[in-house]
């Protein structure tokens, strides 16, 4: 039975899945080689760890105990090895979980699958990478149809994970004979892995660069170049397309051997987001979802967007739900829109399903921060890092700058910014109550009635009732200390 704030049983059950969020299914040997076992019983034995995680994303789980069982057997009971599963982790798959790991008391973690490498503070941590096969005749057959659109431009292929592995001898050698073909004015080929990309010169070598440097080889902001991206149409695609320029953008599906032009920055997903943008502007309480902690800077981001915030007299909410769905984020209905403070890979949510926009962080430095006023990025900002000091897309705020009266797109009424201005606005809105009430009619005739003024004293369950001065004192005792699998006693 359907309702108002519920869906049939089967609707869920049907329920597609974005195809961003999709990852291809894995066997073992993709990602359990010769190779990168023995890596991984070498870095074990090596640092002496004992109490190894493995980190595994849900496409990989069907494989994850044949694993653990491969190290265990690896090492002997004097060894005193252990090894610890992690599946549902607390964020994205591609952050490492330090919280989870800490709960095992953990010493080293082995992450699988796709990773955004955030700086990780509290434990080592090894990146075991799955190994795809590409049929490279089938490949340079495809580039023999791309000449046409790479002649006298710069031609720059992007490897997915899981095919950088075509950059060692001699495939690396093979494959740049038969990319001479495309003529092309200069030709990189790039692997493109969470912040790290590898980069071949002329004579071979492979030489790994972090984000700020990477200008210095390829230039991401030139937009006469042409780009391949060799994997699918998921998130990392989305990413790297929206943060770096190019004249057209191509996919080659490994599967079909089949190519196509992709572009990610279409006129209906530029409007959408500046729709979200202006939303942003528009409201009186901003949640602000901290979605990693191990991301370097982020609590610096959460200072600046509460600073914004308060400068245009928005309230902010610090939220920390884990990985989040519609059904968590639909419990705090005095949220008007949410700023999503994630890693690189885990920032943009693009489904229907929430009751609220969702936000990234360089929207919010949009909509917040005068300075972006009748100003286009070059590019988009998918690290919020860039947007700190000594980032490259940071503006200053100056709260002066701010316009104290400004006009909302979306409803063509007065936006007041700041304090002042804000209790001339509260006075309006209570005026125009009335025209504040919304009614959503249903499918199925239900009407619902909301109010976008309710905050928290609007409740009608405000918690446990503290029964202040009725009950007698308890005697202070101490409590238990550590971790819920082994508390320390007395």
């Amino acid at each position: 039975m359907t309702s108002a704030f519920s869906s049939s049983d089967t609707a869920v059950l049907e329920r597609q899945a974005d195809l961003l969020d999709v990852e291809r299914e894995v066997s073992l040997k993709e990602i359990w080689s010769d190779s990168q076992r023995e890596t991984c019983f070498e870095w074990i034995k090596s640092n002496g760890y004992k109490r190894v995680c493995l980190q595994f994303p849900d496409s990989y789980l069907k494989c994850s105990e044949a694993i653990a069982a491969s190290i265990r057997q690896a090492f002997s009971a004097a060894d005193e090895v252990k090894t610890f599963i992690l599946a549902d982790t607390s964020y994205g798959s591609c952050c490492v979980d330090e919280i989870a790991a800490a709960h095992v008391d953990a010493d080293s973690l082995v992450h699988f699958g796709n990773a955004c490498r955030s700086k990780v503070s509290r434990l080592p941590v090894l990146y075991l990478y799955p190994k795809f096969e590409l049929d490279l005749e089938k490949f340079y057959t495809y580039l023999e149809s791309y000449r046409e659109h790479s002649t006298s431009k710069v031609v720059t292929i992007y490897l997915d994970i899981g095919y950088h592995q075509l950059l060692n001898k001699p495939s690396y050698d093979e494959l740049m004979e038969k990319c001479k073909a495309l003529k092309a004015m200069r030709l990189d080929i790039i692997t493109y892995c969470g912040d790290k990309y590898a980069t071949i010169a002329e004579d071979g070598q492979i030489s790994l660069i972090t984000n700020g440097d990477y200008t210095e080889e390829v230039d991401e902001l030139d937009s006469n170049r042409i780009c391949l991206f060799v994997g699918s149409d998921n998130q990392r695609f989305f990413n790297l397309s929206l943060t770096t320029k190019a004249e057209k953008w191509f996919i080659y599906d490994v599967f079909s051997a089949t190519g196509r032009e992709k572009n990610p920055l279409t006129a209906t997903y530029i409007r959408r987001r500046y729709f979200y943008i202006e939303k942003c502007k528009d409201a009186q309480t901003l949640g602000l979802i901290v979605a990693t902690l191990t991301s370097n800077g982020y609590l610096d981001v959460v200072k600046h967007l509460q600073t914004m915030a308060k400068a245009r007299g928005i309230k902010t909410q610090i939220i920390s739900v884990g990985r989040i769905n519609p059904a968590k984020l639909a419990n705090f209905l005095e949220i008007d829109c949410f700023v999503l403070i994630g890693c690189p890979f885990n920032n943009m949510f693009e489904s229907k399903e929430f009751y609220k926009p969702i936000v990234s962080v360089f929207e919010a430095e949009m909509a917040l921060n005068p300075a972006w006023h009748m100003r286009y990025p070059e590019s988009y900002v998918t690290d919020f890092k860039d947007l700190l000091p000594e980032g490259r897309s940071f503006l200053e705020f100056n709260a002066n700058d701010i316009n104290p009266e400004d006009v909302s797109l979306l409803t063509g009424r007065m936006r007041f910014n700041g304090t002042n201005g804000n209790d001339v606005e509260t006075a309006n809105l209570s005026a125009l109550s009335e025209q504040q009430q919304t009614i959503a009619t249903q499918a199925r005739m239900e009407v619902m009635t909301t109010n976008t003024g309710l905050t928290f004293e609007d409740r009608t369950w405000r918690g446990l009732d503290p029964a202040l001065g009725q009950t007698e004192p308890a005697k202070i005792e101490k409590g238990l200390s550590g971790i819920p699998i082994r508390y320390t006693h007395d």
